[in-house]
C-alpha cells in the first residue's frame, strides 16, 4: 500500500452522487442494445465473446438472466456540461434467483477508456481514471455510453447494456421522494463537517444535508474516496428499505414520485419499466452487506490524483461468481 504524500491542495467537497439508489426504480427487463450515435460506439459492451469462458480449468456459460444497469453520479449541476463520473454503481438484477447485487466502482480505478479529441476524433483506448470516461463524450448520452463501455471492458467484457446518469442538481429531489431518512454513520470521516456524525451514530438525513453526507470528502486526505463509498453504501441500504415500505403502503403514488425523478436523468427508462421493476423489488432479495461488492486492489498516489490498481485475479473470480454458471 502506498504511503501518504502531499499532492492535494485544498480541503473541499468533491462531487460524488449516489445514483445507484435509483436501481430501485430503474430496470429494463429485456437485454436490448440502444443509442446509435456513431458506428464506433454503437454497442455499449465490447465485441468480445463473453458467452462462454474457461476459468481454473472449468467451463462457464454467461448467465442470461442477469440484467445489468450502470448508475453514474456526474460532478456537474448542468447536464449539458460534460463533467466526470464521480460515483458509479453497477446493479445486477438476477431474474433467476430473484436477487440484487451491487458493485461499487471507484472513480480512481485505472483502466482502459475510449479517448477522443476536442473535435471528437477517435484517439483509441488508453489506461486512465475510470471516472474520466464520461468526459470524453460529446453529449450526456454518449458520455454515459462511453463509461458503460469502459466498465464492460474492465469486467472482462460482460455486457453493460443499461445506464442512467444524474447530475448534482437532482440529489435534493431524490431525497424528497423518501423525506427524512435514518442512516447509521459507518466512519468518522465527517466529524469536521458535523461533530454529531460519528461512527455508529444514527443521523437524520433530508434534502438540506444529504449532499454533505454522500458527497463530501477531504481532498487533503489520501484515499478519502474509500470512506465516502462506505457512507454511500450505508445510504443506499437505508434508502432501499424506505422505498420498499413506501411501495408496500402506496404503490402507485411511489412509482409516480420516482418517475418524476427519472425524467431529469440521462436514461431510457419509461413509466412502464418503473412499474415492472417496482413490482419485482418487493420480492427480490438484497442485503446491503452480503450483496454489496467493492473491487479488491491497491490505492496508490499518482502524479496528480489518487489511483486504484485493481487486483485482476480477484476481479476475474468476482466476475465468474456474479455473471457465470458452470457448464453441466
Amino acid at each position: 500500500m502506498a504511503m501518504n504524500t502531499t499532492t492535494k491542495k485544498n480541503k473541499a467537497k468533491t462531487l460524488g452522487l449516489i445514483a445507484v439508489i435509483l436501481f430501485l426504480i430503474l430496470a429494463l427487463m429485456s437485454m436490448l442494445l440502444f443509442f446509435n450515435e456513431r458506428p464506433s460506439n454503437e454497442d455499449v459492451s465490447s465485441a468480445s465473446d463473453y458467452h462462454h469462458i474457461e476459468y481454473n480449468g472449468k467451463k462457464y456459460d454467461y448467465n442470461s438472466s442477469i440484467v445489468s444497469i450502470l448508475f453514474m453520479g456526474i460532478d456537474s449541476t448542468d447536464p449539458e456540461q460534460m463533467g466526470q463520473a464521480d460515483a458509479m454503481q453497477l446493479v445486477l438484477l438476477n431474474r433467476e434467483e430473484e436477487s440484487i447485487q451491487v458493485i461499487a466502482l471507484s472513480r480512481d480505478i485505472m483502466t482502459d477508456i475510449h479517448l477522443f479529441d476536442v473535435e471528437h476524433n477517435d484517439l483509441g483506448w488508453d489506461k486512465q481514471h475510470l471516472g474520466l470516461a464520461y468526459a470524453y463524450g460529446d453529449s450526456p448520452k454518449n458520455g454515459a455510453m462511453l463509461t458503460s463501455q469502459a466498465v464492460s471492458k474492465l469486467l472482462y467484457d460482460v455486457p453493460v447494456v443499461h445506464f442512467a446518469a444524474m447530475d448534482l442538481s437532482i440529489l435534493p429531489e431524490l431525497q424528497n421522494v423518501v423525506g427524512e431518512l435514518q442512516v447509521t454513520v459507518p466512519n468518522d470521516s465527517l466529524v469536521e463537517v458535523d461533530p454529531t456524525w460519528t461512527k455508529g451514530s444514527v443521523v437524520t438525513l433530508n434534502a438540506d444535508n444529504v449532499e454533505s453526507f454522500v458527497r463530501t470528502r477531504d481532498t487533503e486526505q489520501d484515499f478519502s474516496n474509500t470512506d465516502r463509498m462506505e457512507r454511500q453504501k450505508a445510504y443506499i441500504g437505508a434508502y432501499v428499505q424506505k422505498i420498499k415500505e413506501m411501495l408496500t403502503n402506496d404503490f402507485d403514488n411511489t412509482v409516480q414520485l420516482l418517475y418524476n425523478v427519472c425524467k431529469d436523468m440521462t436514461t431510457n427508462i419509461t413509466l412502464d419499466d418503473i412499474q415492472s421493476f417496482s413490482s419485482m423489488l418487493l420480492s427480490y432479495s438484497y442485503d446491503s452487506n452480503s450483496d454489496f461488492y467493492t473491487l479488491q486492489g491497491e490505492n496508490k498516489i499518482g502524479e496528480l490524483h489518487d489511483e486504484f490498481e485493481v487486483d485482476q485475479e480477484a476481479l476475474q473470480q468476482l466476475v465468474v461468481e456474479l455473471f457465470y454458471e458452470e457448464e453441466n
